[in-house]
């Protein structure tokens, strides 16, 4: 069940994925979604949740484009989400992922809740969970500053890891393979690609309608919020209360990445949502 590396071809791009089996037949699938920060990747955000998913799922974990060793590719027209989705779908299409349970952690969550707030979603979606991933708003200040700045040292990866988490074992293993992961040449130029802006030209504006899209997606969704996160905005989750039958949030004690300092506690809540919500 330790999770094993593979590369494939997903839409034209070199793919690194890691993978965990359970060792009878699996209840299904599972594709596990990394955060955005820099030095990010799949193993470093779910090696201590792919073996406990694994015990009764296939459980899959591709680096996006941009990070760990996924081609460091970007594009400039288009949102940081959207062209991401599209090669998170070519990869489920050349694993042969016809369905699953997506589950992604703050950039990686609002990539999938961004996925399926439409009536035809792009990914083979039964269930979305996103874990301090609003979909884009609710930052705070330190969330946006703390980061979105990285010098390029390994002291300042974990002043960078050290906001998102409380101490656990292993947290140096996971200072020194993001660090590792941002001596990759073309990784720290794809993170900082989406803050580039035209001088003269001003940002996008801001959505003010979301979460609303969600309500059209078929798709059952369940938000995650850490109520000691002061990376996001205290109680962002209640935006998607009442929003549809299918939507529904949880409140845990926790602060922006649980995935890494309580995976035990983070499991047996996703296994729970797993085995209660299926798609209508």
């Amino acid at each position: 069940m330790d999770p094993r590396p593979h590369t494939v071809n997903a839409g034209g791009f070199t793919t690194r994925y890691w993978e965990s089996t359970p060792p009878h037949t699996p209840r299904g699938t599972i594709v596990l979604v990394h955060d955005g920060a820099f030095g990010g990747d799949a193993i470093s955000s779910w090696a201590h949740v792919m073996p406990l998913l694994a015990r009764h799922h296939r459980v899959l974990a591709p680096d996006l484009l941009g990070y760990g060793d996924t081609d460091k590719a970007v594009y400039l027209d288009r949102s940081p989400y959207a062209f991401r989705t599209t090669h998170l779908a070519a990869f489920c299409a050349a694993v042969g992922v016809d369905t699953a349970h997506f589950i992604g952690q703050s950039f990686g969550g609002s990539l999938l809740l961004r996925a399926v707030a439409t009536t035809t979603p792009a990914l083979p979606a039964r269930t979305v969970v996103s874990i301090c991933g609003t979909g884009g708003p609710w930052r705070t200040e330190k969330g946006i500053t703390e980061l979105g700045r990285y010098d390029g040292t390994e002291e300042d990866m974990r002043r960078l890891v050290t906001t998102m988490v409380d101490d656990y074992p292993g947290l140096d293993d996971t200072i020194r393979a993001r660090y590792a992961n941002t001596r990759k040449p073309g990784h720290v130029t794809a993170c900082l690609a989406a803050r580039l802006r035209h001088p003269t030209m001003a940002a996008p504006t801001s959505d003010d309608t979301w979460p609303a899209p969600l309500r059209h997606s078929p798709i059952p969704v369940h938000v995650v919020e850490g109520t000691r996160d002061d990376l996001l905005q205290p109680g962002w989750s209640h935006h998607f209360d009442d929003l549809a039958p299918h939507i529904h949030s949880h409140r845990m004690n926790a602060r922006h990445a649980p995935n890494l300092d309580q995976p035990d506690t983070l499991t047996d809540l996703l296994l729970t949502f797993l085995t209660t919500r299926t798609t209508p």
